[in-house]
């Protein structure tokens, strides 16, 4: 009788472990499935959004080439600033505060400074921005607050969210030129950057909240145009980044710590290129240049996803126009 009722009770275990298997392999595969479709979502609305930039600036390039002139001295000036404004939008899902896409449209204002040396560049770049977040689907973000009164009446209360995001992204970097690979059109160059990125959402959810400070592997090719004009393609993609997120728990308050400082306690994580991914890949024309500055029109598009400690994702296309002297 005894054999019969352990067989019986191991018979159990092994059902309610199955179920539980399937049950868990079910979710998963839901949650890969949503994933792949939110970034699949993204990914076309950054593509559209891509080939209507690219086409404007082929545009200017086309338009600006019969009025031309060289100004090459200007162009090769040893010390160059820069200050720039643009529009970034974006679409990111953020997996541990909602399964929903969200959108911004991103106002962004940058500085830089390029000393051209012999041998290579060296640049740093300042890019500081804030916009409003909204969902991709639906007319807002409502928060529900049930109250029971000492009657036992229950009341609901609901507050409409308004989202936002503030943040900076700094970097200084150097791109060695490639001289051997160098032709009467084209300049290659290769090198690297640090960069410090934060990224804040204030108020009662802190949805896409990030800070990172990354090594990144960066690319150049300079290709002469007819005009005498470059036209400057780029590539950066971290290889060593230092990323903090918010705790599962989303509530960052140590004992006798700010909030700040609290954000960055045992929530700092060492990531490589296949958990923390952001590859941006940029164009940039000067499409009006005098003997003492220059205006430019430059895109970047962007893809950036990280894992900790639920699946962040975020596709983005940015125009800005500049002023160089």
């Amino acid at each position: 009788m005894k054999t019969k009722i352990i067989g019986q009770g191991i018979a159990a275990l092994s059902d309610a472990f199955t179920l539980k298997k399937e049950a868990l392999e079910k979710v998963l595969a839901i949650s890969f499935s949503k994933i792949k479709s939110y970034l699949l979502q993204a990914a076309t609305a950054s593509l559209k959004f891509s080939l209507l930039i690219a086409l404007a600036i082929m545009a200017l390039i086309f338009t600006n080439r019969a009025h031309a002139q060289q100004h090459e001295d200007f162009l090769l000036k040893k010390n160059q600033f820069s200050v720039e404004i643009g529009a970034n939008y974006i679409k990111m899902v953020d997996f541990q505060y909602s399964p929903n896409m969200f959108q911004s449209l991103r106002k962004n204002v940058q500085l830089g400074y390029t000393n051209r040396l012999r041998k290579g560049i060296f640049s740093t770049h300042l890019n500081v921005y804030m916009g409003n977040l909204t969902p991709s689907s639906g007319l807002g973000l409502d928060y529900y607050g049930m109250d029971t009164d000492i009657n036992g009446v229950e009341t609901v209360d609901s507050i409409s969210l308004k989202l936002s995001q503030i943040g900076f992204d700094l970097e200084i970097g150097y791109l060695h030129e490639l001289k051997k690979l160098a032709t009467s059109r084209t300049a290659l160059y290769l090198g690297g950057s640090l960069e410090e990125s934060f990224n804040y959402a204030p108020g009662f959810i802190f949805i896409g909240t990030i800070n990172y400070g990354a090594l990144n592997a960066k690319a150049r090719f300079d290709y002469l145009l007819g005009n005498g004009k470059p036209l400057m393609f780029g590539l950066s993609v971290p290889l060593v980044s230092l990323v903090t997120r918010m705790p599962y728990h989303n509530s960052p308050n140590y004992p006798g710590k700010s909030g700040i400082a609290g954000f960055f306690t045992d929530n700092n994580h060492v990531e490589t290129l296949n958990h923390f991914q952001n590859l941006r890949f940029s164009v940039k024309y000067h499409w009006l240049v005098s003997k003492k500055f220059a205006f430019d029109i430059a895109y970047q598009g962007s893809w950036f996803h990280y894992y900790r400690p639920e699946h962040l994702s975020q596709a983005g296309s940015q125009l800005s126009l500049g002023f160089t002297f």
